[in-house]
């Protein structure tokens, strides 16, 4: 395996894998049992890719990776069974794991890590490209290449140097049975932990993809599906039969009213046949009445001839009188439109009059108003003379304006005074009311800052709640399980804490991103500090509720702080730019902290905001793994063949929990700024009591001077009002002298009067003339009036001889009338019995075409020869039978009918659904016997191989397949004891140990090794957290399984190896060395071998 890596920050530094050629390839250990295998074969497994004879079909031949996360260049070809890849933390192991998952067509959230395949992409190369080659035993060997752009975040994906689609590999690799999202074929470190988190039905479902292969797997999904139908059938055959048994006993229950109802439906048949018979009765006495009413008809219409024929004449004496009845009207008409017409005349000629009678009285008037004009003139110079008089007497008698001026003058010189000399209190109460003003706002903003504080120290102490919340939105079912563990505490006898991330609060908020960071695999863990509280915890809450959590019980000895203590002095620790470790930056209960020590080793990761620190230099001290700054976490790791150590950084991510972190500094500083502030506020207060006193001591003196100048202000008001007096005064003298010498020269009325006296004379002589002349139109009027007269009594004379035809020929036409009555009558009788007699005959024609053939010899004898009131009697018989019998409602004999007509279609149905029942259930038996065998056998065999596996590590285990009436409930449960006082217990993600479930794992994969169909299997640091022992034996039984002839290919990854560890020439070990210039340095493994194969000869001799 050849890798070259710049390393991040130095151009010269290299890293680098070595598989084969010369010193750049790792060595392959095939030894066993103290045997040196021969130079040869070493050196041939060391150059160049072994026959591919000795793969299986899909196994790896070789791996090419270039600019791929770690490496910069690396090509190894591993063997065809076991492989072991060895090599310090961070030397690049699971980068291999990740090359191979990537480069057989999966995506990157398979492996838990990286989001974006451009991610993967070596730090400062913008393209890289992974190259897998496969074994074919059916043609030539397949070579997978995948380029990666990281710029665009792409792939090409390439086979046999042909361009194809992602899809295209993902269609080639599945057709070598290669599974790599199977955790039973594929197992990355990221996901280790999820095997035994997998459902037993999860577990079965993957072990027959791994083993049984997709058959099996189909046919057991088959065998879900048509359970599932069968299921649905079923309960829809039982839901049909209920339904047919339920409409049975309803229509058992209604069965007498259908009795009852056939019984009454015969009566009611009988009475039809009587009420046709009645009808053809009814018919027969209808024609004898029309016969008789047909006479009758006839005579009445001949009286209203006789009388119609008289009439004549009558009419013609009655038009003539009409004609000069309206000869007279006319002439009348013609009297009054002249009689009117001189009323009209005589109505204008009297209003002339009376105009004129008018007009006079207006000039009347208005010589009277200007009689009382002259009168009113005379009184208003007599008023004004005398007002002039008053006025003149005061002004005369008024005290001089100089005299009031000059005490005026006087007293605004007082004023000023007294304004000059308060003046000085004024502005002194003006700057205490400022000085106060100022204090007063400086206290508000106290009370605000106060309220500010108070409040974001309540924030801060509301942290719990806050961080439960935000919890919620992380991971609902952390959240439940705090909800149920508060609800149940009572069930513990020491303390179990909340999730970590609650329990624990950040002191200083600036680094609360990388202390999450640092510790976030930790932050949803809970911690009881005993074990006997973990097992009440995982057994209540894992086990029984079904939920997944992680729970952790540490060792006491793992509890005591004093252990924790900083790799380096305080000096020194300052010297490298750091400001504190995480521990430090964090408070909680010590149990937590002892934890989060014991596994995050938070007392040894410091912490910095500067970007300018001595990278190289921390590094090369060797004091630190890892630290962190604002914005990226470094980790160091030392190479144990080179002692180089190797730098990587990530990227810090921003704090999602701990951002609500309570802290307390934070809290200390805010409590102080409250007592700070409150202190000055009490100080302000007595201030803002001196002054008030000083201002209230100031206005009292203020308002004496205030009030004397109030007085001296009144005065000067009474003053200026005498002045405003006096003026006023001179001002309606002034006017009232002027409105006198108006009046005196306005003119005289007499003339006026005169002139109106003329006017009445001139009116007086025309209202003469208008008077004679109305006399003359009185007498016309009077003249016509008497023809009017004489026209109206005439046309009166004639209007009653035209009543008298009237009432003569309003008798003829009534007696006309009353005949035509009469025959109106005796014709609507004629036609109502026509047509009764025809309606009744066409409805007993209508009903007894409706009668059956077999109901006619019935209806012949009931009624022939019997008449209507006989029949009447018999329909009344059969009525009263009718009532008899109780009436069912129609819609009871319907839905008796349609119930049967269901139940007999539900039958039908029901018979079909049966038939495909069985159908169904022959299809499961003709799968379930094939599958059952073949998965019993299969799960008998894993089970045998696994319990023999633990058994030689001293303890126990069972494979047990689950059978269930519902085949997808099927399962596969591995049972695992690991102390000689436990029963065989599931195994779970939460009830075992970490290492204990790395020893099921394991065991249960290398129990598939020689059933597996897979082409190969990867592991990644499986043996991590287990104890020397159970490695130990697990390394045993690996190379057992793995390296046995016809296995699947295997891939261990793991960081070390215990000493004497046993070894099998099947079995390929790839060593990781890293380093700046490597190849100065490196061993030199054809020297070695040569030297480790004479020391073994010299020790035979």
């Amino acid at each position: 395996m050849d890798a070259r890596t710049k390393g991040e920050g130095s151009s010269s530094k290299r890293r680098r894998q070595d598989d084969g050629d010369d010193e750049h390839q790792a060595a392959s250990q095939n030894y066993s049992q103290g045997q040196v295998v021969p130079r040869n074969k070493i050196h041939s497994l060391l150059h160049g890719i072994p026959d591919k004879t000795e793969y299986q079909h899909g196994s790896i031949l070789r791996v090419s990776m270039r600019s791929f996360v770690t490496y910069e260049s690396c090509t190894f070809s591993p063997g065809p069974n076991l492989n072991m890849i060895i090599g310090p933390n961070g030397t690049g192991k699971s980068t291999i794991v990740c090359a191979l998952a990537l480069g057989l067509g999966w995506n990157t959230n398979l492996l838990g890590r990286a989001k974006d395949i451009s991610e993967f992409v070596k730090h400062g190369s913008d393209k890289g490209w992974i190259e897998i080659v496969l074994c074919n035993k059916n043609g030539s060997n397949v070579i997978i290449k995948r380029h990666i752009n990281k710029s665009n975040n792409t792939s090409v994906w390439k086979i046999n140097g042909e361009n194809k689609s992602q899809k295209d590999v993902a269609k080639k690799v599945q057709s070598f049975n290669i599974q790599v999202d199977n955790l039973c074929q594929f197992l990355p470190q990221d996901r280790v932990s999820e095997f035994a988190q997998m459902s037993p039905q999860e577990l079965l479902k993957e072990t027959q993809r791994a083993i049984g292969g997709e058959e099996m797997l189909n046919a057991h999904q088959k065998m879900v599906e048509l359970w599932n139908e069968h299921k649905i059938s079923f309960a829809s055959i039982k839901g049909d039969l209920e339904a047919i048994e339920a409409n049975v006993k309803r229509n058992a229950g209604i069965e007498k009213d259908v009795v009852r109802f056939q019984q009454r439906a015969a009566v009611l048949r009988k009475i039809r046949l009587l009420e046709i018979w009645i009808l053809y009765a009814k018919y027969g006495l209808s024609k004898e009445e029309y016969d008789r009413l047909k006479g009758a008809r006839r005579h009445y219409f001949n009286i209203f001839k006789e009388l119609e024929d008289a009439g004549g004449p009558l009419q013609e004496k009655k038009r003539q009188a009409e004609e000069r009845e309206q000869t007279l009207l006319d002439q009348k008409s013609r009297l009054d439109k002249m009689y009117q017409k001189a009323v009209q005349s005589l109505k204008r000629k009297g209003a002339e009059v009376e105009e004129s009678e008018g007009k006079g009285e207006e000039l009347r008037k208005d010589l009277d108003r200007l009689q009382l004009k002259a009168q009113q003139r005379q009184s208003l110079l007599t008023n004004i003379r005398r007002k002039v008089a008053a006025n003149q007497a005061i002004v005369d008698g008024a005290p001089s304006e100089d005299d009031i001026n000059a005490q005026k003058g006087e007293i605004d010189q007082k004023i000023r005074a007294l304004v000059e000399e308060s003046r000085g209190q004024k502005d002194s109460i003006a700057t205490l009311q400022g000085q106060q003003s100022d204090i007063i706002d400086e206290c508000r903003r106290f009370n605000m800052e106060i309220a500010t504080k108070r409040k974001k120290i309540d924030e801060l102490e509301d942290v719990k709640n806050r961080k439960l919340e935000a919890l919620r939105s992380i991971d609902i079912d952390v959240y439940e399980a705090v909800i149920w563990l508060r609800d149940h505490r009572h069930l513990f006898k020491g303390q179990v804490y909340d999730p970590i991330g609650i329990e624990i609060n950040v002191t200083n908020m600036k680094f609360v991103d990388a202390i999450e960071t640092a510790i976030r695999p930790f932050l949803r863990t809970f911690v009881c500090e005993t074990r006997a509280d973990y097992d009440v915890f995982t057994a209540e809450y894992l086990d029984r509720m079904k939920k997944r959590v992680t729970i952790i019980a540490p060792e006491e000895r793992s509890l005591n702080m004093e252990q924790y203590r900083p790799p380096v002095s305080q000096e020194e620790f300052k010297h490298w730019g750091f400001q504190s470790y995480v521990l430090d930056a964090l408070e909680g209960p010590p149990a937590v902290l002892a934890v989060l020590c014991a596994k995050a080793n938070i007392h040894q990761v410091p912490l910095t905001d500067r970007n300018d620190l001595d990278t190289r230099g921390i590094r090369d001290s060797g004091k630190f793994k890892r630290y962190a700054t604002l914005n990226n976490m470094f980790n160091f790791a030392t190479s144990k063949h080179s002692r180089e150590v190797i730098e990587t950084s990530s990227q810090i991510n921003q704090a999602r929990l701990l951002v609500t972190s309570f802290d307390q500094v934070q809290s200390d500083q805010l409590i102080q700024r409250v007592d700070d502030l409150r202190g000055m506020l009490n100080e302000r207060e007595g201030h803002i009591k001196e002054l008030t006193a000083e201002e209230i001591r100031l206005r009292n003196s203020y308002k004496e001077f205030t009030d004397k100048q109030d007085v001296l202000r009144r005065r000067k008001e009474e003053l200026t009002g005498t002045l405003r007096k006096i003026a006023k005064q001179r001002l309606e003298l002034e006017n009232s002298k002027k409105e006198l010498e108006r009046k005196e020269r306005e003119p005289s009325t007499e003339a006026e009067e005169e002139r109106i006296r003329q006017e009445l004379k001139k009116l007086a002589t025309k209202r003469c003339k208008l008077t004679l002349e109305y006399v003359e139109l009185i007498k016309d009027n009077q003249r016509l009036v008497s023809s009017v007269t004489i026209s109206t009594l005439n046309r009166l004379q004639a209007h009653a001889a035209l009543k008298a035809l009237e009432a003569e020929c309003t008798e003829a036409a009534l007696l006309l009338q009353n005949a035509e009555a009469r025959y109106t009558e005796a014709n609507d009788a004629y036609e109502r019995v026509k047509d009764e007699a025809r309606v009744l005959l066409d409805k007993a024609k209508t009903e007894y075409a409706t009668l059956l053939p077999e109901d006619l010899e019935e209806f012949q004898a009931l009624g022939t020869g019997v008449p209507l009131a006989e029949l009447e009697d018999m329909l009344t018989g059969e009525a009263a039978k009718v009532a008899l019998h109780h009436k069912t409602n129609q819609s009871v004999i319907d839905t008796y009918e349609q119930r049967a007509e269901e139940i007999k279609a539900t039958k039908k149905i029901v018979e079909a659904k049966e038939k495909r029942l069985k159908k169904i259930e022959a299809d499961i038996s003709t799968i379930r016997g094939p599958w059952y065998t073949k998965i019993s056998q299969l799960v008998s065999d894993i089970s045998e191989s696994f319990s023999a596996s633990f058994q030689k590590i001293g303890c126990a285990g069972e494979i047990k397949l689950g059978e269930h009436e519902d085949y997808d409930k099927w399962s596969i449960d591995i049972l695992v004891k690991f102390r000689d006082s436990e029963k065989l217990q599931k195994l779970t993600g939460q009830r075992q140990s970490g290492g204990e479930r790395s020893v099921s794992t394991i065991m249960y994969l290398m129990a598939m090794q020689s059933l597996s169909k897979v082409s190969f299997r990867v592991v990644d640091e499986i043996n991590q957290g287990m104890d020397p022992r159970n490695e130990r034996l697990v390394h045993s039984q690996l190379v057992e399984k793995a390296c046995k002839p016809n296995t699947a290919q295997y891939f261990l990854i793991t960081p070390k190896l215990l000493p004497n560890l046993e070894y099998h020439e099947r079995m390929k070990v790839l060593c990781i060395y890293n380093g700046e210039w490597l190849e100065e340095g490196v061993m030199k493994w054809n020297k070695y071998i040569d030297n480790q194969q004479r020391a073994t000869k010299a020790q035979r001799l």
